[in-house]
């Protein structure tokens, strides 16, 4: 390894300096070492994109050493070495969908070199721009093919609001310094964490002068999430991308066009686990995977009209017993991430944050975080959500929480779709009311009379006729629960005081294996201590999303 020899020779002197002055002391002369002179490399860019027919692009090198080379074993790129940049030649790409090619830029010999990775995709000819009908957080795609999506704002705030979190009055809805694109994660729905790595084919790649993402996706279904990144790495934002061969259909139920399964969804067969897609925190637009688990039957406890037990005491505790062994083996936390960069974290705490825009631009940096509803700190009321444990004091002095509408919390047929709604292109995360109305002075309604029990899930009889798989869910600890058993579905609507609605959100859940709609628990002062029960925002839970 070579020395800087005027700095060792200023530190030589800089030593001797030291023993003269101090030479007579007690004290032990402090010497000075020399600075290590590793090996270091810098691009101007880390990735490019080349349109179909070919053409070059140049980046520039910084290094602190002579040698250095590029290596890029892809036989339709073309490297020149000129001084300090290197330009990249390709030729017309003759395949319909896009091409992907990296190239490393070495400096330095061994055992002292740096590496920097530089990306070049090239544009297919059927190269599909999935923002063409509007820019969303998800987008849905096929496998084998070429996207591209715009990747200047965040979801669709060109449109639209951000749910009067005060987020875009802070942080505005334009991506500003983005220097590169990255796979965070993808996953199937089998456990098989070496088919996962088929989704996305490669890499994705960030077009500066396009303020764009390109990718391919390989030969498997499934999902994942695309992020762009600053120079220091820190993610700017992040879309789930979808990939089903599947159509997507609607149907008709309460006066809405509802998508005919789960967002991230690639079936709705009953006994599939394909069905489950995905789960996400009320107000967040990034997923969380559900359980890899296959479905089983779980038995249950029976209760009459009044909610009483209707077992014996034996009988209870014989069949408690089944329902944990049962458990154990499908409430499985998913860590599957294929090639992505990032890993889950299903025990994250949510910071304590008290005033608006509260903690969304933490969980825009950390999409694979499940932020939980414990807190360090008392702040002396019941907490359940995420996003703001306290917010501005109502005219009795009391405080609220997450009095915001992250996800529209709008009519049927208004405007509403925020820039955290987590649906594709054209749908919105269902308005209120959209499994029912709920009375007046209440926190629920019962619609079991709509529902048919099977194949673990329900039909919704008196509504679409569609299935909605039990695909469980991610309790306020982040911990995978009820897979197989309860089916939780949120909707926009939020409840923003009460006993039973602090920081809470309506959604469609089971309760004694009936069917409602609201939060849990129903009006009682007493059980608002449960902060874990239905509808606290920090669950997460699947969305059936609806057209706009």
């Amino acid at each position: 390894m070579k020395l800087n020899v005027k700095r060792t020779i200023y530190y030589y002197i800089a030593a001797l300096a030291v023993v003269s002055l101090y030479g007579c002391s007690e004290e032990p002369a402090e010497i000075l070492q020399p600075e290590p002179d590793y090996a270091s490399v810098s691009l101007s860019s880390r990735e490019i994109v080349m349109p179909e027919e070919g053409g070059q692009k140049t980046i520039f090198v910084a290094t602190n050493r002579e040698d250095w080379d590029v290596v890029c074993i892809e036989d339709w790129v073309d490297v020149s070495i000129e001084g300090g940049s290197v330009t990249f030649y390709v030729d017309g790409n003759t395949s319909e969908g896009g091409r992907i090619a990296v190239a490393d830029v070495v400096a330095g010999t061994k055992p002292d070199i740096a590496k920097a990775r530089f990306k070049i995709y090239q544009k297919g000819a059927d190269t599909r721009n999935l923002s063409e009908e509007g820019t969303a957080n998800c987008y849905i795609a096929g496998t084998e093919g070429s996207y591209r999506f715009d990747a200047s704002v965040k979801g669709n705030g060109k449109f639209n609001g951000d749910g009067k979190s005060l987020y875009i009055d802070y942080l505005g809805v334009d991506i500003e310094g983005a220097a590169y694109a990255d796979l965070a994660w993808e996953a199937t729905y089998d456990g098989d964490k070496t088919r996962s790595t088929y989704i996305i084919d490669g890499y994705p790649v960030y077009s500066a002068e396009e303020k764009a993402v390109y990718f391919s996706t390989g030969q498997t279904e499934g999902n994942a999430l695309v992020c762009v990144r600053n120079a220091e790495g820190d993610i700017l934002w992040s879309w789930h991308i979808w990939v089903t061969d599947d159509a997507v259909g609607v149907s008709t139920g309460n006066s809405l066009e509802w998508m005919d399964r789960n967002i991230g969804a690639l079936t709705n067969f009953p006994d599939d686990i394909s069905n489950r897609g995905m789960l996400y925190q009320w107000g967040r637009k990034d997923p969380f995977l559900p359980s890899p688990a296959p479905y089983m039957e779980v038995p249950y406890h029976v209760y009459d009209e009044e909610g009483y037990l209707m077992e014996t005491e034996e009988e209870y505790y014989a069949k408690q017993e089944q329902i944990e062994s049962a458990r154990m083996v499908l409430n499985i936390n998913n860590t599957q991430t294929g090639n992505g960069f990032l890993s889950w974290e299903y025990l994250g705490v949510a910071p304590v944050a008290l005033e608006a825009p509260g903690n969304i631009e933490y969980a825009v940096k950390h999409p694979t975080t499940v932020l939980g509803c414990r807190v360090d700190i008392p702040i002396g009321e019941y907490v359940f959500d995420w996003y703001l444990q306290q917010d501005l004091p109502s005219a009795s002095g009391a405080m609220m929480q997450s009095q915001s509408e992250l996800w529209g919390n709008a009519e049927s047929g208004s405007d509403y779709k925020t820039i955290f709604d987590p649906c594709p292109p054209g749908y919105a995360v269902p308005p209120r009311g959209a499994f029912g109305q709920i009375p007046e002075g209440y926190a629920c309604a019962y619609v079991d009379r709509d529902w048919e029990r099977n194949d673990y899930g329900w039909t919704w009889k008196g509504g679409n006729g569609d299935y909605f798989p039990s695909t469980g869910n991610l309790d306020v600890s982040g911990l995978i629960g009820e897979t197989s058993e309860k089916m939780l579905y949120w909707t926009a609507e939020y409840f923003g005081s009460g006993a039973a609605g602090f920081g809470k959100a309506a959604m469609l859940f089971v309760a004694y294996n009936e069917v409602y709609y609201g939060v849990y628990p129903i009006l009682d002062e007493a059980e608002a201590a449960a902060w874990y029960s239905y509808g606290a925002k920090c669950f997460a839970a699947p969305v059936r999303c609806v057209k706009e």
